[in-house]
């Protein structure tokens, strides 16, 4: 209980730094699956943290978004709900809040060997912002991904490359989007070799959303 409260009392201190820089959104995380906390011990406390965090962060005008995310790198384990059926029963038991939203990433979904679009259909309609990167498989299977989704560190099967010359199908994942009514922020993550590489996935955005969203 003392870890999960310096945790949230963190968590209020980016809120307040997101509130002063004149940020909307603040991101929330599930935290590591420890190997001792069951998935429904895990569920609530992970639900109940954010819940807590949830009206400092409304009298601060900023909107909690939880990522479906892989891990942070200096995490032994990954995140708890990498998962995708952990995440929804995440995001079900934090329940309709105001300033509560899903930030979607579709290549931390592959990085847990499964259907970023399958995802997407799930919670399409809590999706607040998006972060935009594409992945590549340097060998194996999506299916060999799915059996070492526990393993710690970055997947070493995946490689992070140009938007829209991987594996996520950008025109579905900004169709369903469109159709459920999102108008939030798309965050790049790329850039990692090279500026001119950045622009090209900053073209490729901005000429799907102009096709799906305009």
């Amino acid at each position: 209980p003392s870890f999960r409260a310096q945790e949230i009392e963190k968590e209020k201190r980016w809120i307040e730094m997101a509130h002063a820089l004149g940020a909307s959104f603040c991101r929330v995380l599930s935290g590591q699956r420890r190997p001792e906390i069951s998935r429904e011990e895990g569920i609530d406390l992970a639900a109940e943290s954010i819940r807590a965090c949830l009206p400092f962060a409304r009298e601060h005008g900023v909107t909690l978004i939880l990522e479906n995310h892989y891990k942070d790198g200096f995490w032994k384990h990954p995140e708890f709900a990498q998962p995708m059926d952990i995440f929804c029963d995440l995001v079900e038991a934090v329940g309709e809040q105001p300033g509560f939203g899903v930030n979607y990433d579709p290549s931390n979904t592959l990085l847990a060997g499964e259907d970023p679009l399958e995802l997407l259909s799930r919670v399409k309609h809590h999706v607040v912002t998006m972060h935009a990167s594409d992945r590549y498989l340097k060998h194996g299977t999506l299916e060999d991904l799915a059996r070492e989704e526990g393993v710690t560190g970055y997947a070493e099967r995946l490689a992070h490359g140009e938007i829209g010359q991987g594996m996520n199908d950008y025109d579905a994942i900004f169709s369903t989007l469109s159709k459920a009514g999102f108008s939030g922020w798309v965050s790049i993550e790329d850039g990692v070799d090279g500026p001119e590489q950045l622009e090209r996935s900053v073209a490729f955005l901005r000429r799907k959303m102009k096709e799906h969203f305009a």
